[in-house]
């Protein structure tokens, strides 16, 4: 597992070491979608204008915080995780389109609140970091609650930090 982890460390953190270098034969943002990697599905890979990021989480009649509009360009992969047969682990990683300061932020989300910390990687990107954050493998439920199975506990407790740690760390 090990291995298969360093796989994925060193794909993405040659992203924004050579990508933006202006290397022609480097790779882009684009083609890290064709990843293979075992018990990852990367679901979306594409590089974000400046300013253009719209959460997944707005409302109809919010417009988008500020925060958003001053995000700088960046390479945006959203994948889900899936060590074992009933995980079902999202996990967000931004990388800067330049300017990168060759550090990785790796973003909690408060105990079993169970979101992408949308807010934490557009902060982690403006300031040049490349950054991470889970949903520890579960949804926050409107009223609070959520499936209480041993193994989605222990999804959300060992796992999914883990997975999101050891996937996408350099």
């Amino acid at each position: 597992m090990p291995n298969r982890s360093l796989l994925l460390v060193f794909a993405l953190c040659t992203v924004p070491a050579l990508v933006w270098a202006g290397e022609s034969s480097a790779p882009t943002c684009a083609s890290l979608r064709k990843l293979a990697l075992p018990n990852v599905t990367i679901n979306v890979a594409e590089r974000v204008a400046a300013g253009a990021f719209v959460p997944p989480d707005l409302k109809p009649d919010e417009k988008v915080p500020p925060l958003y509009r001053k995000t700088p360009a960046f390479c945006r992969v959203s994948a889900t995780l899936k060590p074992t047969a009933d995980s079902d682990i999202k996990v967000e990683i931004w990388m800067p389109a330049s300017g990168w300061n060759g550090r990785f932020r790796g973003l909690g989300n408060g105990g079993f609140a169970g979101y992408i910390a949308y807010r934490g990687l557009a902060s982690a990107v403006t300031q040049g970091y490349a950054a991470a954050s889970t949903d520890t493998g579960h949804s926050t439920a409107p009223n609070g609650r959520w499936d209480m199975r041993r193994s989605l506990l222990i999804t959300v407790i060992a796992r999914s930090t883990r997975q999101r740690w050891t996937r996408s760390r350099w």
